[in-house]
């Protein structure tokens, strides 16, 4: 199947549907639309209209962006899509950002080989999460 490609951002309703269906946290309405809307980029791939594919860049525009919500359907994995979608963001990154700019995710382990593929190495960190 074709897949259309954009930068749009999605729906709240989209976005909070290919969370649950790729088997990532809750997030609130409110929080996701203003997660959506403060995005430095989006990536989001499409078959027939609904959203199989999503991955955003946040951060300050200059020195720092990380990598977040890296979604695929689970009807579509394995055909490429987060690869793409990753690809794509860090395509934007390279032409936007300035090249000093650090560019960050946190993944869990099995993702790390789709990182690892895009130049990511894993190093040491913390994390303080939300309720």
């Amino acid at each position: 199947m074709s897949l259309t490609w954009d930068g749009d951002a999605p729906s709240v309703g989209e976005y909070l549907e290919l969370r649950r269906l790729a088997g990532l946290s809750r997030r609130a309405p409110a929080a996701a639309a203003r997660g959506l809307e403060n995005s430095l980029h989006i990536v989001t791939a499409r078959a027939r209209g609904r959203l199989v594919g999503l991955g955003r860049l946040v951060g300050d525009g200059g020195c720092f962006a990380q990598v977040v919500d890296i979604a695929t359907d689970p009807e579509f994995r394995g055909q490429g899509v987060a690869t793409e979608v990753l690809t794509r963001l860090l395509d934007w990154a390279d032409a936007e950002l300035p090249a000093t700019a650090q560019i960050t995710l946190i993944a869990d382990p099995g993702a790390f080989d789709l990182y690892r593929r895009a130049g990511f190495e894993i190093r040491t960190g913390m994390i303080r999460t939300q309720a």
